[in-house]
């Protein structure tokens, strides 16, 4: 729901309002609650919307269908914004030079080249940078509210996992045989029905172990017939989409169908599957540390000082880690477990903390490291490697399905703001 992010250079906004005609009165178009929406918002984004679509060769409806919907639309973000300011939204100037950033990276641009493109397009930047942080607090208020409304039930995310997992992904290459039994142009409903049930029949019998080579041969209307109807190596995705739609739980020796087409029907079998294994694994690490933090009464040299004699104890076989770790660690979370962070993906840690980590081999301690948080002694106990590929497979569900319950609060949520609201929408003539 970030709009404001995919904002790019020649989209439908109201911020093309410095170059806009001079008008004597700006005439009222809607009141919503407290406010109003202007007659020349309405009219600069009909300009803006009319341009863009002779550019990119869209077709528009009539001018009194178009006015309506961008009135609603600017109606809905009234709404939205008083919304925002009720509860005291605000958009910082570092989060919004932020956001322009990132819009002229997407576009491939320097801030001077998207500042040049606006000049050029006719519209005036602090204009722009108001529509953008009017879009960021739309963003946002819609995001706050909507986000409550999602819910989303454990076995709900088990279920759309399973069925990921058991999917065949694009890239997925099959070896697929056919047996087509074919129709004729116009067939009469006793012809379908006569295909139908030897289709039937036959899926029955190569379910029980018939020869599919041999029932191709004998049956099938396919060119590749006479080589068993065997179809050769494709993926997933290249194949017609009623077969690729039929197999994309299918597993090798598995006999689906019969599927109807405009020719006729047809049984496939999946020879075999190849392609990139769908199991994630990852890199786990067992690390423990002691930390010091800075203070003041502790310089950041005296810190650095003191780790390096701790280095030197632990060295020499003066102390061990552990018995360092719990005497001087200043990490309350693993100091009592003698430094001992558990088992852990390198990726959680700060990254010059990280960095060391990784370079270490199993038992050694490294030499003192400079983080954000202090100085550190790390010593790498152990790494594993662990499979992922359930707890991926349940974030994507989770991600699939809260995406998809967004979408639709959000449109509920915005029919009932709207129905909440009070909104008068004026004539020509201000009534």
């Amino acid at each position: 729901m970030k709009n404001w992010r995919m904002l790019i250079l020649g989209v439908a906004i109201t911020a093309n309002t410095a170059f806009a005609a001079p008008q004597e009165v700006d005439k009222v178009a809607a009141v919503v609650n407290n406010g109003v929406v202007l007659e020349s918002d309405v009219d600069n984004m009909m300009r803006t919307v009319k341009s863009q679509a002779q550019q990119a060769h869209q077709q528009l409806p009539d001018d009194k269908t178009l006015r309506h919907q961008i009135l609603e639309r600017q109606v809905m973000d009234a709404i939205i914004l008083q919304m925002g300011e009720k509860a005291g939204l605000q958009v910082s100037d570092q989060q919004l030079d932020q956001a322009i950033q990132n819009i002229a990276a997407q576009n491939k641009m320097s801030m001077d080249q998207l500042r040049s493109r606006l000049a050029y397009d006719g519209m005036n930047y602090n204009a722009y940078r108001a529509q953008i942080r009017q879009e960021m607090l739309i963003s946002e208020v819609r995001n706050n509210e909507v986000r409550r409304r999602v819910t989303i039930l454990p076995q709900e995310v088990d279920t759309l996992a399973t069925q990921i997992g058991s999917q065949n992904t694009q890239g997925t290459e099959l070896n697929v045989s056919q047996i087509l039994l074919p129709l004729s142009e116009n067939p009469t409903q006793q012809q379908v029905d006569d295909q139908e049930a030897l289709a039937r029949q036959l899926v029955g019998q190569l379910k029980s172990g018939a020869d599919f080579g041999k029932m191709a041969v004998t049956y099938s209307a396919d060119p590749q017939a006479l080589k068993g109807g065997n179809m050769g190596w494709a993926k997933i995705e290249e194949l017609p989409t009623l077969f690729s739609q039929a197999l994309s739980t299918a597993k090798k020796g598995d006999i689906v169908g019969p599927i109807r087409s405009g020719v006729g029907f047809h049984i496939l079998k999946v020879n075999d599957l190849r392609g990139e294994s769908k199991n994630i694994s990852v890199t786990e690490v067992h690390a423990r540390h002691i930390l010091l933090k800075p203070s003041p009464i502790l310089t950041d040299a005296q810190a650095q000082a003191k780790i390096e004699q701790i280095a030197a104890d632990i060295k020499s076989g003066k102390t061990t880690f552990a018995a360092a770790a719990k005497q001087f660690s200043d990490d309350p979370g693993s100091a009592n477990q003698g430094g001992d962070l558990g088992w852990a993906t390198p990726e959680i840690y700060d990254p010059a903390f990280r960095d060391a980590l990784l370079k270490l081999q199993k038992g050694q301690v490294s030499e003192p490291v400079h983080s954000s948080f202090g100085w550190h002694l790390i010593q790498l106990l152990d790494t594993r490697q662990v499979d992922k590929t359930d707890a991926a497979q349940k974030e994507r569900a989770y991600r699939l399905l809260f995406n998809r319950k967004f979408a639709e609060e959000a449109q509920t949520w915005m029919q009932e703001q709207r129905a909440s609201a009070y909104v008068k929408i004026l004539d020509s003539n201000g009534q």
